[in-house]
């Protein structure tokens, strides 16, 4: 689980824990990720923390070293790490389109080349997209979200390219839009508690078959337009 020190991937990781399954959570800085500091006490034998910045190279390096020691294999692996750079048209900078595809694009790609070996057969691999990387739905022209759109539907091909890839060992690749939740980046006016949209996500995810490997589905399981 990436991305996991709040929000939805602490959700997550607060959902497995409590179903009694291993969980590695990853964060850029374990060390200010308090609430996952105060989970490891309570499941120190189904909790590992690690330190993971998906947009360098260096940090997916060192992770997946460590994970080779402790000769992990994963049933499923959630990409939820992601940014929110907000810039309208006349404040668009370079940086700020560049920031949100290193972490929401690149950090994806990059991570999953690198994670995938250690999925089992018939594992799963979720990426967490958004309703926003969709061309047919939620333009919204107005929302300063051009750069995080633009990312999110890039994401999405690339998803559909990985299933095709992983699909020799049966693994089952999907994009998956959580819907718009009550987190930093969804503001607290959105209609989901982080509990609610967790508890859809995971039962989609439970009923996951081949038959919807490289398909970008909402937290329901309906399937989404690109």
């Amino acid at each position: 689980m990436t991305g996991a020190n709040r929000g939805l991937g602490l959700g997550f990781v607060k959902h497995y824990l409590r179903k009694n399954n291993t969980v590695v959570a990853c964060c850029r800085d374990k060390t200010k990720a308090v609430e996952l500091i105060n989970l490891e006490s309570n499941y120190s034998n189904n909790l590992i923390i690690e330190t993971l910045d998906v947009s360098n190279e260096n940090s997916k390096d060192a992770l997946v070293d460590r994970l080779k020691v402790r000769n992990l294999k994963f049933d499923l692996i959630i990409n939820n790490a992601g940014v929110c750079i907000e810039e309208n048209l006349g404040d668009w900078t370079k940086d700020g389109f560049q920031k949100t595809f290193e972490v929401n694009t690149l950090g994806v790609a990059l991570f999953s080349q690198a994670i995938h070996e250690f999925l089992k057969e018939g594992g799963k691999l979720i990426n967490i997209s958004s309703g926003m990387g969709s061309i047919t739905l939620n333009i919204n022209p107005e929302a300063a979200l051009d750069a995080y759109a633009m990312s999110k539907a890039a994401l999405n091909i690339f998803t559909a390219r990985l299933s095709q890839k992983l699909l020799p060992r049966n693994i089952v690749t999907i994009a998956l839009s959580p819907g718009w939740v009550q987190t930093d980046m969804g503001g607290e006016e959105a209609p989901a508690t982080v509990d609610g949209a967790v508890a859809e996500m995971v039962n989609t995810i439970d009923k996951l078959g081949l038959q919807e490997s490289g398909k970008f589905l909402s937290e329901t399981g309906e399937e989404l337009p690109w």
